[in-house]
């Protein structure tokens, strides 16, 4: 073999395993994978959220901040309406929140990077009746959000203490409730 046809080779193989990599992360592989993460106990960033209002379900308007979530477990969930798995999980968001806004929960919706009519359409579209409002100030970064969808759960004392990267389906959204309420 010549010296090209190894370099050559090597090149290759050194492509295949960065394909292969990508590969595996986007397949949610060790380490980069979707779902429930393990994130340190820390106290919930301050904000102040502009409510979308007047449009169909969402009526409530006005603003919501940190300090309307402290005495409430917590749903703070970050999404856009030309994101597909946004889409999947609007409908498990709604019912849950249906289940436990008796008990006290809170759900809050944070859009990001979207424009107000496809916001609003979504939120029409999905039948969503919990408080909503665009990030217009960089939220989800003070959350610490990587990513869409993201949910964050937050107990009674303003503690970010649950984090699921991706879509979250009922049963999900059920389990990490009932921990908040305990």
């Amino acid at each position: 073999m010549t010296k090209r046809n190894i370099s050559f080779v090597v090149v290759l193989a050194a492509v295949a395993a960065l394909i292969a990599l990508l590969v595996y992360g986007l397949k949610g592989g060790s380490g980069g994978s979707l779902g429930a993460i393990s994130v340190p106990k820390r106290a919930v960033p301050d904000f102040s959220l502009t409510l979308f209002d007047g449009s169909g379900a969402q009526t409530a308007g006005g603003t919501f901040s940190k300090a309307d979530l402290l005495g409430h477990p917590a749903v703070v969930n970050f999404w856009a309406s030309w994101c597909p798995p946004c889409k999947e999980e609007a409908p498990h968001l709604e019912r849950v929140w249906q289940e436990y806004k008796d008990r006290g929960v809170i759900f809050l919706g944070i859009d990001v990077d979207d424009n107000e009519g496809d916001a609003r359409a979504f939120i029409k579209k999905y039948g969503i009746t919990y408080r909503n409002g665009p990030d217009e100030s960089d939220i989800g970064l003070d959350f610490g959000r990587l990513g869409l969808p993201e949910t964050f759960f937050i107990d009674r004392e303003g503690q970010i203490v649950g984090k699921f990267a991706g879509a979250i389906n009922s049963e999900q959204l059920r389990t990490f409730i009932e921990e908040l309420l305990q």
